[in-house]
């Protein structure tokens, strides 16, 4: 494999950091230009010393163009476009299309301090279809073969290929060709290979019970093989399976990755995370020191406040939200916790519970815009049970490992069932829900006495549901 090594100048190298290059090449060799013909057609088999006058006629400025304006030739049209104008029969001129230079735009990604075996994503804009065809391929030492550029739905021309793993650490040039004509150059610079390695990250500085945390696996190294990774350990609430995922590991092909929590009642230690690989083969491990914070650490016990309650119909933002909240059986809820410093995975499992919530309410990070400046802070909205007593009910939420525990209220006021309501009330036993005003038989009457099968009371007046004090029937 050939590296370069006394490569002539090139553009300067992107700062830095970057990811890939861009370079702008004009061109105007294709398609090459048709023989040059005289007036009556025939072509024209000058001689050398009569196209050295001519050479001469257009460096000097002596040339004119074909309608005899006076203006000089374009300096920057290409020969082959004066060719074909100026040698078209006198009638035609002034017609005959004229062919103008093109620039190409190649743009490199994953070239700079690349790796062998690593990805390159190579993309050449502004070549039209009609212009490149089939035939535009790229060519580098570091690819070890041609890679053909297939046109995409966006214009352009692309493909994407790995570095040979047989790549030395050096610079390598990289051109693209459209019909064996050189259309644009750049260079990619592969750095050694690395070694494969296993990393357990997470966001604190010491890893907390219940945190999320990332696993990867990056055995970009000749000679590995194999795509099923596990790891392993008491601190994980079952083994977590490392993969591949193309949308965000672009450029190494052998990144293998996932998230997950650790166990949220985890005692203070050092665990150890084992890496196996196909077959249950152990390929490595590393201890991790796992410890719940303590009276002085920046995350201990936050600083929560709520839970608010407040409409669900109005918003956070202009409803009124306190510690108190009423509302109807059936009625709906919303319950908003904040905490400046949240405990590692409440994300997940921060729950509000209730007697007269319906179920666990279970609060979810709010991201929107609305909370944009606001500690973070975490919602939901929860739905009362029906057939619920009148009365005041708690609203408990428990953080930090249940270290701080705080406590709002909801009242839950009796159904109306007479006046302007229209739906079924909440009956004492005996008198079951009816529509106000509604007898057994569909008829409007506010007041009627008759019994029916069911029950002596069904069709009492609406107003005796409405008193809370009337526990019994009539």
């Amino acid at each position: 494999m050939d590296i370069e090594h006394d490569a002539p100048p090139t553009p300067p190298l992107p700062r830095a950091g970057a990811v890939g290059s861009r370079t702008q090449t004009t061109d105007s060799t294709i398609p090459p230009s048709p023989p040059v013909t005289n007036h009556m057609g025939e072509t024209m088999n000058w001689t050398r010393p009569v196209g050295l006058a001519a050479a001469g006629l257009a460096l000097c400025g002596c040339a004119h163009t074909a309608n005899g304006s006076g203006s000089t030739q374009n300096p920057r049209a290409s020969t082959h476009s004066t060719h074909q104008t100026a040698n078209k029969p006198a009638g035609n001129r002034a017609s005959a299309p004229t062919r103008t230079p093109f620039t190409t735009v190649l743009e490199l990604t994953g070239n700079l301090d690349a790796r062998p075996g690593q990805l390159v994503g190579i993309r050449l804009d502004f070549l039209t279809r009609a212009q490149g065809r089939d035939a535009v391929t790229a060519h580098s030492p570091a690819f070890g073969e041609p890679v053909p550029l297939r046109w995409q739905d966006d214009d352009s021309y692309s493909a994407t290929h790995p570095l040979a793993m047989t790549d030395k650490p050096g610079w390598y040039p990289l051109n693209v060709s459209v019909a064996g004509h050189t259309v644009a150059r750049d260079r990619i610079h592969v750095l050694p290979s690395q070694r494969p390695s296993f990393t357990v990250t997470f966001a604190s500085e010491v890893a907390r019970p219940g945190e999320l945390l990332w696993l990867n696996f990056d055995d970009l190294y000749p000679g590995e093989r194999g795509t099923d990774f596990t790891v392993r350990s008491t601190a994980l609430h079952q083994p977590v399976r490392l993969v591949h995922d193309e949308r965000y590991d672009l450029s190494n092909p052998r990144t293998f990755s996932a998230s997950t929590e650790l166990a949220p009642g985890l005692a203070d230690g050092t665990y150890t995370f084992t890496l196996y690989g196909p077959h249950g083969h152990r390929i490595t491990q590393k201890p991790v020191t796992i410890r719940a914070s303590r009276p002085g650490d920046a995350d201990y016990l936050g600083k929560a406040h709520g839970p608010d309650l407040y409409d669900p119909t109005i918003g956070y933002a202009d409803a009124p939200h306190g510690h108190d909240f009423t509302v109807g059986p059936a009625g709906r809820v919303a319950v908003m916790w904040h905490d400046a410093v949240p405990d590692p995975g409440e994300e997940t499992r921060l729950t509000a519970t209730s007697p007269a919530f319906t179920q666990v309410l279970h609060l979810h990070r709010d991201d929107s815009k609305s909370a944009d400046g606001d500690d973070p802070r975490y919602l939901n909205t929860a739905t009362i049970r029906t057939g619920l007593k009148p009365g005041r009910y708690p609203v408990t939420i428990a953080a930090h490992h249940h270290r701080v525990i705080k406590v709002g209220y909801v009242t839950v006021r009796p159904t109306p069932c007479c006046g302007a309501a229209a739906t079924p009330c909440a009956c004492p036993t005996g008198n079951p829900p009816f529509v106000p005003g509604m007898d057994a038989a569909g008829v409007i009457d506010q007041l009627d006495p008759g019994p029916t099968p069911a029950s002596p009371w069904a069709n009492r007046w609406s107003p005796w549901c409405c008193s809370p004090a009337r526990t019994a029937e009539p």
